[in-house]
């Protein structure tokens, strides 16, 4: 792999020592050829290597994407898909290196802000993935205020911090009260936390969204268990079933209930 990155490099590199050279047109003249625009190459290889990272080609998503840093190594974009990159086959330090590259590089970006927050907290590194996380929120015109507001929450959850966790979820709750995605969140954590109380009302918020999602139903099958109440939770195992028989709930499920004395 080595190898190749350095042929690739050596390739770039002689491609871009030719610059502008000559072309013979049809009347005989010599007329200067379009100059290599390393930008509109960089574009291009970092679209490749977002498309397959994206499908899970690892190996290809590197190449492409390093030959775009070659190509135009102060460009944030990069950067930040090179971060991205390391974090998806769990290389933390790489990820964090180039995750404060793009900060450096574009320090008004609250996404990168909220990304690298992100990693630090699954680094273990919960303070500090706390100042991230608040550093995106103080960007103005940053319009990721909910979402980030609930990986801090989560964040926060995760590092024991109870009162922060909820303090955080009610913010992003506060900036898009019917997001489902940021109720079945603050649910899970509910769930893991054992406050049943508090994840019932949070699922009845839940429930008055019209869209179903297999985590929907789990927590509500979860719930229904803590409650005992039998009906309720077979009428959810039932559209667990019937309406995302595919999804990791429905396989946990068949599993739990396939194994001997379930």
């Amino acid at each position: 792999m080595r190898r190749l990155q350095r042929s690739l490099l050596v390739a770039s590199l002689a491609f871009l020592a030719v610059g502008c050279v000559s072309q013979r047109t049809v009347d005989g003249k010599d007329q200067p050829a379009q100059q290599f625009n390393a930008q509109e190459a960089a574009d291009t290889r970092l679209a490749l290597g977002l498309q397959y990272l994206q499908s899970g080609n690892y190996q290809q998503a590197r190449a492409n994407l390093e030959r775009a840093r070659d190509y135009t190594p102060e460009n944030p974009s990069v950067h930040t898909a090179l971060a991205y990159y390391y974090q998806q086959v769990r290389e933390y330090e790489n990820a964090e290196r180039y995750y404060r590259n793009a900060i450096r590089l574009q320090p008004d970006n609250g996404d990168t802000y909220n990304n690298l927050g992100a990693l630090l907290c699954t680094m273990g590194r919960f303070a500090e993935a706390d100042q991230y996380f608040r550093q995106a929120l103080a960007i103005p015109d940053y319009v990721k205020v909910a979402s980030t507001y609930e990986n801090a929450a989560r964040c926060a959850a995760k590092a024991g911090d109870i009162q922060k966790s909820d303090e955080y979820f009610q913010r992003a709750l506060n900036h898009s009260g019917r997001n489902s995605t940021i109720l079945e969140s603050y649910a899970t954590v509910l769930l893991e936390q054992g406050r049943f109380e508090q994840l019932a009302q949070v699922l009845a918020r839940r429930a008055d969204l019209p869209q179903l999602s297999a985590q929907y139903l789990w927590l509500e099958i979860e719930l229904a268990k803590q409650q005992n109440n039998k009906v309720r939770q077979l009428s959810f195992i039932e559209l667990l079933l019937s309406r995302f028989p595919e999804s990791r709930q429905a396989r946990d499920y068949q599993a739990q209930t396939s194994e001997p004395n379930s």
